[in-house]
């Protein structure tokens, strides 16, 4: 009989936990569900980083910050906040130059490898995520990709470009080119890597886009390509989810 009871409690305090909680334990949305914004800065850090990461913080959103080598130094703070605040670092090279970063398939490779370290020294943090200089359309060979993935990275584009770099004035340019692809890719049943540069963004128009995208009701949510398995590059694309 004790035991008949005590079973009943239990029961019972399992039907107490909250339905949410308990459907989204059972039902995770798959890494290129159309409801998940992945959040990309390149290029950094810099000196208005830390403008974008208070825009994050008040949002708590999440974001990849592909790291540039060449901008590390005097900017280590910036680096530790970043991973302090639970941002993903991944790598971004060292030069941003395509004729030194894409030579030979060795000097990539030695780019990638030379960041890494740099990332490491200040943060303790080794990444294997990249984004290769200018994506990996057209420059990336066959012997680049290869030697990329012998030497354990994983390479990742993206699917909407803010066009942040051409009108780094014009908010309302990069807001529009933003949210056009957003709609695009959720009728397509794909999820949204969004390409921003850390120095050309604007704080406003990243609380504009977090803001509206958390309005539409269409259940979006933020993540970081911590973890993924299925990288997306314009040799691989991700395909609909089904």
């Amino acid at each position: 009989m004790l035991m008949r009871k005590r079973l009943i409690l239990f029961v019972l305090a399992i039907l107490l936990i909250s339905p949410l909680s308990h459907t989204e334990a059972a039902t995770p949305r798959a890494y290129n569900d159309r409801s998940l914004i992945y959040l990309t800065f390149d290029d950094g850090p810099h000196r208005q980083t830390g403008a974008l990461l208070d825009v994050l913080k008040k949002h708590k959103v999440k974001a990849t910050f592909f790291i540039l080598g060449n901008n590390i130094k005097g900017n280590e703070k910036m680096l530790r906040r970043i991973v302090a605040e639970g941002h993903l670092i991944a790598l971004h090279g060292m030069t941003h130059d395509r004729h030194k970063f894409y030579r030979t398939p060795t000097t990539a490779v030695r780019e990638m490898q030379d960041v890494q370290r740099r990332v490491f020294q200040v943060t303790g943090v080794k990444s294997n995520i990249v984004r290769t200089p200018y994506g990996s359309d057209p420059y990336m060979t066959l012997a680049h990709r290869r030697a990329m993935t012998k030497a354990g990275f994983q390479m990742w584009d993206w699917n909407i470009d803010s066009l942040d770099y051409r009108y780094k004035t014009d908010n309302r340019r990069v807001q529009n080119q933003v949210f056009a692809r957003l709609d695009a890719n959720y009728k397509a049943r794909i999820a949204s890597i969004i390409l921003t540069h850390d120095h050309s963004i604007t704080p406003t128009a990243l609380d504009y886009i977090i803001r509206n995208a958390k309005a539409k009701k269409r259940g979006y949510a933020f993540r970081t390509l911590q973890g993924l398995k299925n990288p997306h590059n314009f040799f691989n694309k991700w395909k609909p989810h089904r």
